[in-house]
């Protein structure tokens, strides 16, 4: 199968998918769900094959996670369409159980990458992903996380970092900044690769290079992308961290959108 091709079409319907639910639910995280989602499909793409266990640290954004569960068949139209409304299974950040995909409840930042190393320590015949945000690793509980991944060389756990370079309402090296973040993590004794994070070709492979197994050291991919990719008025500005959508503006993104090619 060409899972490049597989998450690129994933991608370009959780994208609609993710502005239609945030104009009927009034309000959501659309600049870093438009932000995760390739990096998510490209996971799930492959996910029959090298079957894994994902942490979605940056909890606040998933609505890009529901938005391709649904795509690959996991959760209804009818649940994803219940998204923020009163008695759905889904509000604005992961909640354990809920669905089988979701295996730990996160949102309050900075706890993800702890939590994936435990479950790595207690079953080392699986594979975990944590997804951080770049603004999430201003908490020093991730830094104690890598710490702790190097250390005990848990070599079963596969960290990716979407760098959107924008924390909640303004740019993250006006807040706190992590750059160079490669250069950081090249003490931690972990492998780094940073890549274009709505590259497909470069997520895949790298993606199933580091499931794959056999790596010596823990896997740490740092993917550069843009909070709001893929509409021209979201793509770059803050407001767009939690928003609604007007009439116009849902028009717009979507057309858009729908103009794009896969």
């Amino acid at each position: 199968m060409d899972y490049s091709a597989r998450a690129r079409e994933i991608s370009f319907r959780s994208r609609i998918n993710i502005i239609e639910t945030v104009y009927r639910a009034r309000g959501g995280h659309l600049g870093g769900s438009l932000s995760v989602v390739d990096i998510l499909s490209s996971c799930y793409s492959m996910k029959h094959e090298i079957p894994f266990e994902l942490i979605l640290s940056k909890g606040h954004c998933m609505l890009a996670w529901l938005c391709v569960l649904h795509e690959i068949g996991d959760i209804s139209k009818e649940a994803l369409d219940s998204y923020y409304l009163d008695g759905s299974l889904f509000g604005g950040h992961p909640k354990k159980g809920v669905v089988e995909e979701i295996t730990w409840a996160t949102g309050s930042l900075g706890h993800g990458l702890s939590v994936c190393c435990g479950k790595a320590m207690a079953r080392p015949d699986k594979k975990y992903i944590c997804i951080l945000g770049d603004g999430e690793t201003n908490e020093g509980s991730v830094w104690e996380g890598l710490m702790f991944l190097s250390q005990h060389k848990i070599k079963n756990v596969l960290v990716i970092i979407d760098n959107n370079k924008q924390e909640s309402l303004d740019l993250t090296n006006n807040i706190l900044s992590i750059e160079q973040m490669d250069k950081r993590l090249s003490g931690f004794k972990v492998r780094i690769n940073r890549i274009d994070g709505h590259d497909f070709d470069s997520l895949v492979s790298t993606i199933k290079e580091s499931l794959s197994g056999g790596l010596l050291v823990p896997s740490v991919i740092i993917a550069d992308t843009i909070k709001g990719k893929g509409v021209s008025f979201m793509e770059g500005d803050p407001k767009w961290h939690h928003r609604k959508l007007n009439d116009d503006e849902k028009c717009l993104a979507l057309t858009e959108l729908k103009a794009s090619t896969l």
